[in-house]
């Protein structure tokens, strides 16, 4: 088993997600650290981690996060069968409107 600790709350964030056999393929790329994380997931754990990354959203009070200056953004892209999907907010619901 090993261990790995990377604070990555005020840098630049790349995800990738690929869909890919009923597997789900997260790569999370810092680029200041030169730090890369690959993770792959079955569709249940991706569903459970999502439901409470929800959950731990809604015990942030983001109206007082628009004062932080030093936040680092996130891109997000999503692969399917190895094609390039293009994102539409619409279809995508997201659990924190911004």
């Amino acid at each position: 088993m090993s261990s790995y600790f990377n604070c990555a709350a005020f840098d630049d964030v790349n995800v990738s997600i690929r869909l890919d056999d009923n597997v789900v393929f997260l790569a999370l790329k810092v680029e200041d650290k030169n730090a890369d994380m690959h993770i792959t997931l079955n569709p249940f754990q991706v569903r459970t981690l999502a439901k409470y990354l929800s959950v731990a959203l809604t015990k942030i009070n983001f109206a007082d996060l628009l004062v932080e200056k030093h936040f680092g953004d996130l891109t997000v892209e999503i692969k399917q069968d190895n094609l390039h999907e293009d994102f539409d907010e619409e279809e995508y619901a997201l659990a924190v409107p911004f």
